[in-house]
């Protein structure tokens, strides 16, 4: 009689629960079918160390609309404004910001999408702000883009778009601009590419 298959054994064994042989651990049929009925303490280690791992999130702090602070903020995660902050806030991520902030902002990029903003914008990659936000301050970082009043200086090392609703009242310096038909401007442009550097030998 023909010895059986490692289809058949792992076929009797979840119809049956039979384990004619203890050969299926190295033969991977016990992995594949999932129904030892005494699992060994390697892979009850290995299945808990997994289930204990939660999906890896980017973290987020958010100021809800009801809250104020008064005081500087300092985070690593991104930050959701929808409330009111009185003071800097520095923030190693992005920012969104719906609410209120007094104070100067440093971030990695920052998004207005509505609100007010009184200080200076700094931000190392893109600063976007939609139509209906109010930023009074200078603004800098390698793209803007803008769609709102700003009362202030923009300052971009690549691109400052502006779009048909944006108003400015301040001087531009980038590298390259982008003007919608029905956009203002009140303010000197300063338009230039970066110079690369030539050292002579």
């Amino acid at each position: 009689m023909k010895e059986k298959s490692n289809f058949g054994k792992a076929f009797d064994k979840l119809l049956h629960g039979k384990d004619e042989d203890h050969e299926t651990a190295e033969t991977g049929v016990e992995t594949v079918a999932g129904f030892d009925p005494e699992p060994s303490a390697a892979h009850i280690a290995a299945v808990a160390g997994a289930q204990a791992q939660p999906p890896r999130q980017s973290a987020e702090a958010t100021i809800t609309a009801d809250m104020v602070i008064k005081g500087s903020v300092t985070s690593a995660s991104n930050i959701n404004v929808f409330g009111t902050i009185l003071g800097d806030v520095n923030c190693e991520n992005d920012m969104v910001v719906s609410g209120h902030i007094e104070g100067n902002i440093n971030a990695r990029s920052f998004q207005l999408v509505s609100g007010s903003i009184t200080g200076d914008i700094n931000a190392k990659s893109m600063v976007d702000l939609a139509q209906g936000s109010n930023v009074n301050g200078n603004i800098t970082a390698e793209r803007v883009s803008v769609d709102s009043k700003v009362t202030g200086n923009l300052s971009a090392s690549n691109v400052v778009r502006l779009n048909a609703n944006a108003v400015i009242d301040g001087n531009i310096k980038a590298g390259s601009i982008s003007i919608q038909e029905g956009a203002e401007l009140k303010g000197n442009l300063d338009i230039h590419k970066a110079q690369e550097k030539i050292e002579k030998l």
